[in-house]
């Protein structure tokens, strides 16, 4: 891991970076920073990843197309990029968002995500994360074999307890994204990944909900340096590669309260789904109670989540080195936290030399994934009765149009079967036999005009 003033590749990144990861405390402690592997599959999987690249992760990439993961070639090597063909359907490239057509191409090349699990950067990581579209064919597809190899793998590298240091950053299909089969897959791919922590051979999921980052993006555009706008989707994908790094560089922070790598590591590979929330405009006039309450239940970067049976959490207080805060603020940040999330919480305050305003990062992991499950399961249901009327009106109209008796119309015909001919089908006869068919001179005059 570079230090970040120094990482030539993070373009646009940096507009949406915190200030303190620039900040002195950590470029000295960068060689403790959590050694993260990623794996991307499908195309919306690689996209996640490509941008998590930028920071210094070794990233892998698998996709049926070749031209999917070409865009990221800058950034990923070849040897990361694999293609998974498909030998029944060698033509395919990509499964038109069709999953199980995704899995039946993954299944046929378990062999590579073997391979992939096995690398050596795999097997060293201290955190492993899976990233993954829901809505699509391909990595959605894909998810099954390789959280299969590599829970196997990452189990050797199991935390004290017995917790698994393996990760899912996924993320939902918007509104934008039209029909029941966006829905489908998604909400497959919830239940594969519930299934996977509730036997206890995955950690975290990270899930970003499309919808409220087109909300977002819709109120402020992202715009680099250079005035050129980012898209939306681009622009999920920015947010969640900030917001993990920037919870990254908290256990290099020095502090009255530590939240160290140990307990990083531990939050991540609770199995449950994992909100991040983060509070910038602060002040030590603010009712704390009240920014703590709203840090948790309004300001999850991405996703929603109800509140509710909490099974881990964490608190980070950044504070700027000008501004220094009172031992109580400690004493009641962990208070209104604890008591906020009933569960046990870690707490981290550090003061820093890039921030201006007091700063607070929260972790929850909790049971139950997303509110955007709930809507996905109603919009399957509207899009799969809009389907079947768009079906009826098409039998209505082919049948109202009263051209049955046309029906067998083009398989009743009797036209000539046209063949290409063969060698064997020649007449080889150079006039060495004369035929008995020979026009002869005196025939002619037997023609009657």
């Amino acid at each position: 891991m570079r230090p970040f003033e120094k990482n030539e590749q993070l373009g646009a990144l940096k507009a949406l970076l915190s200030p303190h990861v620039f900040s002195n405390e950590v470029t000295a402690e960068i060689d403790r920073f959590p050694k993260q592997t990623i794996i991307g599959l499908g195309q919306g999987g690689g996209r996640m990843a490509a941008e998590l690249s930028r920071f210094g992760f070794p990233t892998f990439l698998l996709n049926s197309s070749k031209s999917d993961m070409d865009e990221h070639k800058r950034l990923i090597p070849d040897d990361r990029r694999i293609v998974t063909k498909s030998e029944e359907y060698p033509e395919l490239e990509g499964t038109d968002k069709n999953a199980q057509l995704g899995h039946q191409i993954a299944v046929e090349n378990k062999e590579l995500y073997k391979k992939v699990a096995l690398r050596e950067e795999v097997q060293n990581a201290e955190f492993v994360w899976v990233t993954v579209s829901l809505g699509g064919g391909t990595g959605n597809g894909a998810l099954n074999v390789a959280l299969t190899y590599l829970s196997q793998v990452r189990k050797a590298r199991a935390l004290y307890g017995g917790k698994v240091p393996l990760g899912v950053i996924c993320s939902f299909p918007s509104t934008d994204e039209k029909g029941s089969a966006f829905r489908k897959n998604a909400l497959a791919g919830v239940a594969l990944i519930q299934k996977f922590m509730n036997e206890g051979k995955i950690g975290n999921a990270l899930a970003i909900d499309n919808e409220k980052m087109n909300d977002y993006y819709a109120n402020g555009p992202l715009k680099t340096y250079a005035g050129t706008e980012i898209d939306a989707k681009s622009y999920s994908n920015m947010v969640v590669a900030t917001a993990l790094t920037e919870i990254s560089t908290i256990p290099l922070l020095d502090g009255r309260a530590v939240f160290d790598k140990t307990e990083l590591l531990t939050t991540w590979s609770t199995p449950g789904w994992l909100s991040i929330s983060k509070v910038t405009d602060l002040s030590t006039d603010d009712n704390l109670e009240e920014k703590i309450t709203s840090l948790y239940k309004d300001n999850e970067v991405l996703a929603d989540y109800e509140m509710k049976n909490v099974v881990a959490g964490a608190i980070s207080v950044l504070y700027p080195n000008a501004k220094n805060i009172s031992p109580k603020i400690a004493d009641d940040v962990y208070k209104y936290s604890s008591d906020l999330l009933s569960t046990k919480v870690n707490l981290s305050i550090s003061k820093n030399s890039k921030l201006e305003n007091l700063t607070l990062y929260g972790l929850s992991v909790l049971p139950t994934p997303s509110s955007r499950v709930q809507q996905l399961q109603e919009e399957k249901a509207q899009w799969e009765k809009i389907e079947k009327e768009q079906e009826d009106a098409k039998k209505q109209a082919a049948s109202s149009l009263g051209l049955d008796e046309f029906a067998d119309f083009f398989s009743t015909g009797t036209a000539p079967t046209r063949k290409t001919s063969l060698l064997d089908d020649l007449d080889d006869d150079f006039g060495t036999n004369k035929s008995e068919t020979m026009v002869k001179a005196s025939d002619l005059d037997d023609i009657d005009f």
